[in-house]
């Protein structure tokens, strides 16, 4: 006989989860919210994992969520866990991550009645979540049990549909917490199916817009998004074509030959000749936002005639400046036909241009450039961008790799990170909490190593995540330690502050070694080239514990290289 909770709402709960699919709960321990803990434990078919800090299970949700692909329950107490949980749940809204936010609250009467652990929790995160909903966790009339059935079913559903995003549960809990009830399976869930209509361009369609593009020049970019096989294909049949170009961060995950990425370098100093030589008649956007502030500021400047962003979107996605169509289907849904129709119009001969080959010759030769710039092996060269290029050498590309934001996520993007099983930032809100949270997350569902690199205040914004039970041996972590904020020395607007060394970048107390000792992690330390060898080595090597490296930098000489590596290439005509 298996005992739960004998709130009918939070057995509803556990069953609807059950009933679409869900395989993973993260939940954070408290009073109210235990017969939420009760009846998802005991129910039985989940994973369900403890974490003590609000903020950092939100991550961790998060982490898993974006790498398994499926939606993921976050469960918190009152009161103000669920304020802690808010960045994790802004960055899903943005990332297009389905978490499942259920927190416990008090019975709606002792709101704002002094009474502890009490605020306005229903609809407090209604900015930053596709919808928010109120429920009863006793459920006890029948009215009231149709009413979650349908609340649940509904949220669920929205979840995971059109552009997938974050909901809120809120549940109204009254004393005793855990009485238990026989679990006997007088409470299956009622599920209410739904029928997903085909995303797919029409054929009629896709042959129209491939003859609208067919006489111009088109540059097609894309942003951040999970892998995806057939998407990859149709831009490898796109990057075949005369007329088209395909320039996408590495954070876009498209493997295929022809695509271009580092685009900070490929655009940082363009003079006005190679701007106007690499314009585009027609640019084709999808994905989430571009990291390359250089390709954004050349991408404004162009002025497009026409700009098509393809994606499901809440919101009209003007980042350019210049749209004249949204195209409201997936990329998947979207470019394999129009790919196809494309090659037809080709094969026929009724595409010709150079536009293609303008790209060819200028993105080959910066590539050549910017590896000359990045070379290693003689320590005068050692700097943050050639330390990440050469650790990035030498991993396996079946890892996935998770970046924080700042400096880390941009010299890893100097590289070709196309040659990697899937690469991750948390570029929705683009903030450096919680990078470790989540890449901590991410490795707990993908069965070869997840390699995070971080810089230093980062790291240390999020270091509590290292104390989580469900940090594992694939996990490997390399911060970039040059004394806090390296990217205040990059930045225009603050690289000449002079409250930036003591406001911005701030006094670091990062004690990687006895950190890592403590949380049984393998540390190395890599202050020069021979040293960063033997890491990668013991990164790639060591399967039995999570290991963290550290990177010694200087950040003022990283700051400085930088903007070499993206201003100053630009020395061949043919680039010019």
């Amino acid at each position: 006989m298996i005992m739960t909770s004998d709130k009918r709402g939070c057995r509803e709960i556990a069953a609807a989860l059950a009933a679409f699919g869900v395989k993973y709960a993260v939940t954070s321990p408290g009073s109210r919210n235990a017969p939420l803990i009760m009846a998802i434990e005991r129910h039985g078919g989940f994973n369900t994992i403890p974490v003590i800090d609000e903020r950092s299970a939100a991550f961790i949700a998060l982490g898993i969520a974006s790498a398994c692909g499926n939606m993921v329950a976050l469960i918190c107490t009152s009161g103000t866990a669920l304020l802690n949980q808010t960045p994790a749940i802004a960055e899903a809204y943005y990332r297009q991550v389905p978490l499942v936010v259920i927190s416990a609250d008090r019975p709606h009467q002792w709101i704002d009645q002094d009474d502890s652990q009490t605020i306005r929790q229903n609809g407090a995160l209604s900015a930053i979540v596709k919808a928010s909903y109120n429920i009863k966790g006793e459920a006890e009339t029948t009215e009231d049990g149709w009413f979650v059935n349908r609340t649940l079913n509904d949220a669920l559903i929205t979840a995971r549909t059109g552009r997938r995003g974050p909901v809120h549960i809120n549940v109204e809990l009254s004393m005793p917490l855990t009485g238990e009830k026989e679990q006997d399976g007088s409470d299956n869930f009622r599920k209410i199916e739904t029928i997903d209509y085909p995303e797919t361009i029409p054929n009629d369609m896709a042959r129209a817009m491939a003859a609208e593009l067919a006489d111009k020049r088109v540059l097609i970019f894309g942003g951040f998004m999970p892998p995806s096989a057939k998407l990859s294909r149709a831009m490898s049949v796109m990057t075949g074509l005369p007329n088209i170009a395909v320039l996408a961060e590495g954070l876009a995950n498209l493997h295929g030959k022809g695509i271009w990425e580092r685009c900070e370098a490929l655009m940082g100093n363009l003079s006005e000749s190679g701007i106007s030589r690499l314009k585009p008649d027609v640019l084709i956007t999808f994905g989430g936002s571009p990291v390359a502030a250089a390709w954004k500021r050349v991408a404004r400047q162009w002025k497009v005639k026409e700009h098509w962003h393809v994606g499901k979107n809440d919101a009209t996605i003007d980042t350019y400046m210049s749209l004249t169509r949204r195209v409201d289907m997936t990329a998947e849904g979207f470019f394999p036909k129009t790919a196809t129709a494309l090659s037809h119009l080709h094969r026929k001969g009724l595409i010709i241009s150079e536009y293609a080959q303008n790209w060819q010759e200028y993105a080959s030769e910066t590539y050549r450039l910017t590896d000359r710039m990045l070379s290693n092996g003689n320590d005068e060269n050692w700097h943050g961008a050639s330390a990440i290029a050469s650790l990035l050498s030498k991993i396996p590309s079946d890892w996935n790799l998770q970046l924080s934001n700042g400096m880390s996520c941009r010299y890893a993007m100097l590289n070709r990170l196309g040659r990697f099983h899937r690469v991750d930032c948390n570029r929705g809100v683009s903030g450096i909490d919680g990078s470790l949270s989540t890449a901590v997350g991410a490795s707990m569902v993908y069965n070869k190593p997840t390699l995070l690199i971080t810089g230093d205040m980062s790291a240390q914004y999020d270091i509590g995540a290292l104390s989580s039970t469900v940090m594992n041996n694939r996990f490997k972590m390399v911060v970039i330690n040059n004394g806090g904020g390296g990217i205040f020395s990059f930045v225009k607007t603050t690289a000449t502050m002079p409250e930036r060394d003591r406001l911005l970048k701030c006094e670091l107390r990062l004690p990687l070694r006895q950190i890592a000792e403590a949380y049984g992690m393998v540390y190395a330390n890599a202050p020069t080239f021979a040293e960063l060898d033997h890491a990668a080595k013991l990164l790639v090597d060591e399967n039995k514990h999570p290991v963290v490296v550290e990177i010694v930098t200087n950040a003022e000489r990283d700051a400085e290289m930088m903007w070499k590596i993206i201003k100053n290439l630009y020395t061949n005509d043919k680039i010019k």
